[in-house]
């Protein structure tokens, strides 16, 4: 991906030109009134890629919720679409949905993911376990989860166990998600011709590359849904009472390539806040929360900008490590941190990390990527290494 950030008088720039263009039209009418406001709402949908779907174009990510009533919350609100995961809390995530929207299966739209890996068999009771946990027959959206390069995304074995689940009815659209690399991801996905769906990260962090890669893909008719779109999810207490996090889904949804951003929730309070979201337009307040809050994160935390320049002479895939220091740091929630640490070859990378003298690897946004990793290993090698977690 491009290594060019998006500096502090191009951000400014950036979101001036989108509040002058894509922002022009308001994104959803008021009428369907919630707690906590006295403002009312109508749920916007937008047409996810060539699936034909309408799916609310704020939606829910379940990955790091444990509590039914926040997913009843949403469905209450309008929210047709929620987005969860086979590993997600080692499966109880799938179950607490499943549960969750007993009755209501009819209205609405589950994605869910699975890490592929070289067995079939192994896939296919992967999406068997994910269907009962779900308590369903099939899943309106399959993802291959996190692939991290367009020879992934295009890989045989990747293609034809998705279009296999297709046709024996387990899921009606197939796609990926990825964290990695995500425009070359998206190109490639394009040129192919062969996912219905991508999910991606994408947030105001991110270079002009992804938001061009998020516009092929959509043209080909793949329907782009968005996450981490908080860019890591800080609470204004940690922040001095800074607040950016509308403003951040905001600027997200003013890319009209965007089907739905997922925003990952936890409480009640929080959907309710996305959910307000649709309406409004992006303003100059707006701006200056995110110019805020992009000072905030500057050399703190990765943001999965794309933005890292260098390679590693030992081939460690550091974007999955710095995505567990995010969860760490950002989310507050080192059971997902642990999550993606199980994942492969991780622990052993951030353990040939943290003994490396030097990275090879830079962030054109200031973080110190070494002494990151590093931190990581201190965090959780001990607690991995003797079986803890809950992964």
């Amino acid at each position: 991906m491009s290594s060019k950030k998006i500096g502090r008088r191009k951000f400014i720039k950036a979101a001036s030109s989108t509040v002058l263009g894509l922002a022009a039209a308001p994104l959803w009418n008021a009428n369907l009134s919630f707690a906590g406001t006295d403002r009312a709402v109508t749920p916007q949908y937008r047409t996810l890629g060539k699936t034909g779907l309408k799916v609310t174009a704020v939606s829910m990510g379940v990955m790091n919720c444990s509590d039914p009533a926040v997913v009843l919350r949403a469905y209450d609100l309008g929210v047709n679409f929620f987005d969860t995961a086979r590993r997600y809390m080692g499966g109880r995530n799938e179950e607490m949905v499943g549960k969750a929207l007993r009755g209501k299966r009819d209205k609405v739209l589950i994605q869910t993911k699975v890490l592929l890996v070289p067995n079939e068999k192994d896939n296919r009771q992967a999406v068997e376990t994910s269907l009962k946990s779900l308590q369903t027959d099939y899943v309106d959206i399959l993802l291959a989860h996190n692939l991290k390069t367009g020879d992934e995304v295009c890989a045989p074995a990747v293609t034809e166990f998705l279009q296999a689940m297709k046709k024996e009815g387990k899921a009606r659209f197939t796609g990926f998600s990825s964290h990695t690399d995500m425009a070359s991801c998206l190109q490639a996905a394009a040129k192919a011709g062969c996912h219905d769906v991508a999910l991606v990260s994408y947030n105001f962090t991110h270079s002009n590359e992804l938001k061009e890669a998020v516009a092929a893909a959509a043209k080909s008719g793949i329907g782009v849904v968005a996450m981490k779109t908080q860019a890591g999810g800080y609470k204004a207490k940690d922040m001095g009472g800074l607040s950016p996090h509308q403003a951040a889904l905001k600027y997200v949804l003013m890319d009209q390539h965007v089907a739905a951003a997922i925003p990952g929730v936890t409480t009640i309070e929080q959907i309710e806040e996305c959910v307000a979201v649709m309406g409004t337009d992006f303003s100059r307040r707006d701006s200056h929360a995110l110019q805020q809050y992009d000072s905030y994160l500057q050399g703190r935390i990765c943001t999965m900008c794309g933005g890292c320049e260098g390679e590693c002479p030992h081939g460690v895939d550091h974007g999955d490590l710095l995505r567990a220091i995010m969860y760490h740091d950002g989310y507050k929630d080192d059971k997902l941190a642990e999550e993606v640490l199980r994942t492969g070859d991780a622990l052993e990378q951030i353990k040939q990390c943290s003994e490396c003298p030097s990275c090879g690897i830079t962030c054109t946004r200031g973080v110190n990527i070494h002494a990151q990793i590093k931190a990581l290993h201190q965090i959780f090698s001990s607690e991995l290494n003797t079986g803890g977690g809950t992964a």
